[in-house]
């Protein structure tokens, strides 16, 4: 036997969550799931002891789902689940699409070719690449690289600041073909870079997000976490003024009127 030296590959997987960023995780599955609905109050202890991790770290994680709009504090009563419908979900990932529209816009007007690249090299590895876990780094490997490119640091936190809403891996491990969705959105947004067109780069990304929107909005309608949305009733035609028949202009009256003039 020898002893040969063998090169190990650099691990793929991101640091070790700390228990606040677990239980954080845990309980936005949790609402995600229907497990906790608008308005219950969150178990504290219970999802201390489930996750066997002491109370502070789940306190600390509901700082972070305050400011994302999933709890809210009531004083001493304690915290409960916010308000979550298709509102929640559809207004989240416009409003996502629009600051991640805004950073793409930029790198498509700079066209910088390293940057263009390394977008381009990132779209080919996801377009090979069926493993969620892999292609959840892959996708947040493409936006750090347009907000890093984009050059704001103003952006980059507005934008940190929403990308943990849904728990890790949700979208792609539960809606339908969303492997598929997920590739054709980073190809769609790499080809309108490349065209050097910062508008249609900006709409690429904007309608991508939105369509994400929808498509987990389908699936929380699904799963019965949200009921089914009723359409906007058609608000009735105004009636025409004139086809009152004491109007002037009625038709009967009009030709009574002819008549009464010809006697």
């Amino acid at each position: 036997m020898t002893d040969l030296k063998v090169v190990l590959p650099k691990p793929k997987l991101a640091a070790a969550p700390s228990s606040a960023e677990i239980a954080s995780d845990y309980i936005r599955t949790l609402v995600f799931t229907g497990v906790l609905r608008s308005g219950q109050k969150v178990p504290v202890d219970d999802i201390a002891d489930a996750l066997g991790i002491s109370r502070q770290p789940v306190r600390e994680a509901l700082i972070e789902l305050a400011h994302d709009g999933l709890v809210a504090t009531d004083g001493r009563r304690g915290t409960f689940v916010a308000g979550f419908g298709p509102s929640t979900i559809r207004d989240h990932y416009e409003l996502y699409g629009l600051l991640q529209g805004f950073a793409v816009r930029r790198v498509a007007r700079d066209a910088d070719p390293a940057v263009l690249a390394e977008l381009g090299q990132i779209a080919a590895d996801a377009a090979e690449q069926d493993d969620i876990a892999e292609l959840t780094r892959l996708s947040i490997a493409f936006a750090r690289v347009i907000n890093r490119a984009a050059g704001n640091d103003r952006l980059k936190l507005l934008i940190r600041a929403m990308t943990r809403f849904a728990p890790g891996e949700y979208y792609l491990s539960n809606v339908p073909d969303a492997l598929q969705r997920n590739r054709t959105a980073m190809s769609e947004q790499l080809h309108a870079v490349e065209s050097g067109d910062p508008e249609a780069a900006a709409e690429a990304c904007a309608r991508g997000w939105e369509r994400t929107g929808e498509e987990m909005i389908a699936h929380l309608v699904r799963t019965g976490v949200f009921a089914a949305e009723t359409p906007s009733p058609i608000a009735p035609t105004p009636a025409d003024p004139a086809d009152h028949p004491d109007h002037p202009d009625h038709p009967e009256r009009t030709a009574n009127d002819r008549t009464t003039h010809r006697s």
